[in-house]
Formats: structure tokens, sequence, C-alpha cells
């Protein structure tokens, strides 16, 4: 398979030129390197292939944390913080950019937020959402 230019898709025939365009470093034609700013030597294509396989693994692969877990009473802790911050089910969803129905089910204890959203929620309604698995095991644990 041929690499191709990554604005154009033409197939690269000469060696392909690292510019940065909007932030973005591609790998372009000599007619689309104009577009941007020059970012490094030139690249190989065959080098680039495996390098972006392997950039995309890094990437895809779920950060787990294995550590932290969701606070029982996220659904409450979430509803008052939104309410206190005067905002909506839909404002809210808006910020963080989920579907307002998203919010909707986390806080009616529909749909528990993973580590990602929960950190989303945490982060704009400055709450904490996040508790470590030996307090989620040592509060479970009935006491007498």
């Amino acid at each position: 398979m041929k690499a191709q230019c990554e604005v154009c898709g033409s197939p690269l025939r000469a060696a392909p030129n690292r510019v940065e365009i909007d932030g973005a470093i591609m790998v372009v034609c000599a007619t689309c390197a104009r577009l941007g700013k020059p970012v490094g030597p030139a690249i190989t294509p065959k080098a680039r292939p495996a390098s972006y396989q392997s950039a995309f693994k890094a990437a895809s692969a779920p950060r787990i944390d294995p550590e932290y877990d969701v606070d029982p009473d996220y659904h409450l802790m979430i509803r008052q913080a939104r309410e206190k911050a005067g905002l909506s089910q839909e404002q809210l969803g808006m910020m963080l950019n989920v579907k307002p129905s998203v919010i909707k089910m986390v806080e009616s204890k529909k749909l528990k937020p993973d580590i990602a959203l929960a950190r989303k929620l945490m982060h704009q309604l400055k709450i904490n959402l996040l508790v470590s698995m030996s307090e989620l095991e040592g509060g479970a644990s009935p006491s007498m």
C-alpha cells in the first residue's frame, strides 16, 4: 500500500513532508506542504505506517484506574452540584459535550458514569466523585 497525502489524498511519489497545519502535524505531498509550517526533517514512507499504528494502539487503549471507583452516591452529588451552579441538565450536557439524556440518566442512577465522564463532571462541577477502592471496601462492610 502506497502512502498518501493526509490533505489531498494523492499518492506520495517523493519524500513526504511533515508540516503543522492548524496545530496538527501532518504528512503531506510537496504541493500541500505550502499550506503549513515545516516541522522537522522529511520522513521515509516505510517508517510512517508503523509509527502511526503504534501511536493509534497507545491512544485507543483504555486507561484503567483500578485504585479508584465512582462514589456510590454520585447521582445525588452531581444533581446538588449542578443545581448549586445554576445549570440545567441540558446546559451541563453541552458543557461536557455529552447528550442531556446522559446527564438525566446519571442523575437518576440509571447510568453509572465511567472514569472519563466522572473526571469531566468533577472538573466542571468542582466536586470529587472518585473514591479509593480501599475506602469502598472498608465502608461496605457492616460494623457492629
